[in-house]
């Protein structure tokens, strides 16, 4: 009740602080005061947004229509003033029964329906030259489930238990980061040019000094043990490496140098600015074509439904409204070793889909060899399209997570050794168990807010432009968005802080 409270006071107090210059609102089942995630606001002719996972949206105070309508599965569609919006929008439930609606096939199954699905792609989704104002957001999440590091034997007094467990204190367990892309692609499915206007970075790094520090007592140690004459080797289970005494001290002394920081000259920094915007910009274009080469239709992609449909099991759940069309309500579960479950909602006339969800039910791929594992076993995701006066289908909202779980557990041997080929003589040794489970995540969130018909001559003549506006900050800005059509932060984000404030590029 008091978090809820809270939780709802602060939302509106924010609300009213940026109803200058934008209109924001969240969206709540009227029944169970639930938000309602990934709803979409239309706010113009081609403009729209998807409300985020927490129901929440905002759209430009300017350029807006004197009303907007707001669409969501399962929802009556309603049409609300812009002067009217308060803070909280309520969106009643809507079922829909078989004897509401007139269907010419209403004994076609869950596979007959992802048939139709597939031979409509060419006829129902814009294959042609558009251009697409858009805001892409990556999130990316890493996190340490275990990490031991189990001393069994050392004769350098140093370097025992307590030691290793000040390593395993001072590793950071958690980190976060986000990149966000605001700009215009042109293009297609097949080829894109994306050209940013804004774009951010929160970055979080992890907290070098403790490292740095417990690195350095590690390396003063074992300069202490080598010398002219001396070797160091390192060997986990059969695998092994020798390393010269002064080999090892040299690169010790060039890997500390190399970490001194250096000054620059103003070429230099206006260099690495300009690398830096071509960079960013790339990175941004990359983003872009993976999320529409993922489509569904596409071939060898990872989620392989529509090729594969054999190795799926569909069903007709029920039918839904959704913008202003009836569908179907289509699940799918693997047989035959298949890697996804998840619905599909598909338009009851013309089979294009209106919306799809999709997850992993095992790991896509897995390796272990010799005590080292990796698996991936996130892949989840969702495609929202919305259809245009024209009856052609364009994406709204993609979104895509993919995740990592990499394990570790192997013995590893320190030795210092001093001698040749024909003798040597085992000075100091370290042998001790690893043991590390870590996990990454990352998700792509790209929402599409505007279309634009585009001529093949105007985009083969437009060129890209590396002037746009580039920030890195180690803590939320709610200020940097101000005006702008984007993807509103979650929870998390808003409550992101690093170690420093901010710095511009």
């Amino acid at each position: 009740m008091g978090r809820s409270f809270f939780y709802f006071f602060f939302f509106l107090f924010f609300v009213q602080l940026s109803s200058a210059q934008e209109i924001s609102a969240q969206l709540l089942d009227r029944v169970s005061k639930q938000p309602v995630p990934y709803a979409t606001i239309q706010y113009g002719t081609n403009k729209g947004v998807v409300t985020n996972d927490e129901g929440i949206f905002s759209i430009p105070s300017e350029g807006t229509d004197a009303t907007i309508s707001i669409s969501s599965l399962g929802y009556e569609t309603v049409e609300v003033d812009i002067v009217k919006i308060k803070g909280i929008i309520y969106l009643e439930p809507q079922s829909i029964q078989l004897s509401d609606i007139f269907l010419s096939d209403k004994n076609l199954t869950g596979k007959e329906i992802i048939e139709r699905v597939i031979a409509s792609v060419d006829s129902n989704y814009n294959f042609n030259l558009t251009k697409k104002r858009f805001f892409f957001r990556r999130s990316y999440f890493n996190k340490i489930n275990q990490l031991d590091l189990e001393v069994e034997n050392s004769t350098i007094a140093e370097l025992d238990q307590n030691f290793m467990n000040e390593v395993v204190d001072n590793i950071p367990h958690y980190a976060d980061s986000y990149n966000e892309y605001f700009g215009d692609f042109y293009g297609n499915y097949d080829k894109q040019k994306v050209q940013l206007i804004k774009a951010a970075k929160l970055d979080n790094p992890v907290n070098e000094e403790s490292l740095e520090e417990i690195t350095g007592r590690m390396e003063k140690i074992f300069q202490k043990k080598i010398g002219e004459g001396t070797y160091v080797k390192i060997k986990s289970g059969i695998i092994g490496v020798k390393v010269d005494g002064m080999e090892f001290q040299e690169e010790i002394s060039e890997t500390n140098e190399a970490a001194k920081p250096k000054i620059k000259t103003p070429e230099e920094l206006e260099k690495e600015k300009a690398d830096k915007q071509k960079e960013v910009q790339a990175v941004a274009g990359k983003f872009v074509q993976r999320q529409l080469r993922k489509m569904f239709w596409n071939e060898d992609n990872t989620f392989d439904v529509f090729e594969k449909a054999r190795k799926y099991r569909f069903a007709v759940d029920g039918y839904a409204q959704l913008d202003n069309s009836v569908v179907y309500v289509i699940s799918f579960e693997p047989k035959r070793g298949a890697d996804f479950k998840g619905k599909i909602y598909v338009n009851t006339e013309d089979f294009g889909v209106h919306r799809l969800d999709y997850e992993n039910v095992k790991a896509i791929s897995s390796f272990k060899l010799f005590g080292i594992s990796t698996k991936d076993d996130v892949y989840r995701g969702k495609m929202i399209f919305s259809r245009g006066m024209d009856g052609k289908y364009n994406p709204k909202y993609l979104e895509q997570e993919d995740g990592t779980t990499v394990g570790i557990d192997r013995p590893l041997t320190m030795m210092v050794k001093k001698g040749n080929f024909l003798w040597n003589k085992k000075l100091d040794e370290l042998d001790m168990e690893i043991r590390l489970s870590n996990s990454d995540i990352s998700k792509f969130e790209l929402v599409v807010y505007e279309d634009d018909p585009l001529e093949e001559s105007d985009y083969e003549s437009f060129q890209i432009s590396d002037n746009y506006e580039y920030q890195v900050f180690k803590k939320y800005n709610p200020d940097f968005w101000n005006g702008y059509n984007i993807i509103e932060p979650n929870a998390a984000i808003k409550a992101f802080t690093a170690l420093e404030e901010t710095t511009e590029l």
